[in-house]
């Protein structure tokens, strides 16, 4: 599920992350895990992250792009970076502690499709707790 084909990307999952190391695993395995047919990208801004995470992007999720801030910016300009660093037609913006239904970048994608125009789309939230 990368964008190593030469196909466009349909999708591009951005991520922001700050600390997250105890979340980050759970939010990334979840994405990789969908059930959709299009190729995507996963994208995640570490904001000068402490508790290292940059190592476990790097070290277990070699195809996702790590994009590293050198200060912490911000939750607004860390999307704001990988929004411009994305390729897909889709972008989607996933904090670093939620977790995807294994079909949300299907039902999504093809709510997508269903408008007529842009558009801003939400998922349903559940505690897991």
């Amino acid at each position: 599920m990368h964008a190593d084909s030469p196909q466009k990307v349909a999708c591009s999952i951005c991520i922001a992350n700050y600390n997250g190391a105890d979340v980050l695993e759970a939010c990334l395995d979840s994405v990789l895990r969908q059930n959709f047919p299009h190729p995507v990208e996963v994208i995640v801004h570490d904001d000068a992250s402490t508790d290292g995470s940059v190592a476990i992007v790097k070290e277990k999720y070699p195809g996702v792009r790590l994009l590293q801030s050198q200060t912490n910016v911000g939750f607004c300009v860390s999307n704001n970076r990988m929004v411009a660093a994305a390729m897909g037609e889709f972008i989607l913006l996933l904090n670093n502690d939620a977790e995807l239904r294994r079909d949300a970048l299907s039902v999504l994608y093809q709510q997508a499709f269903g408008k007529n125009g842009g558009g801003i789309f939400g998922l349903p939230q559940y505690s897991i707790h």
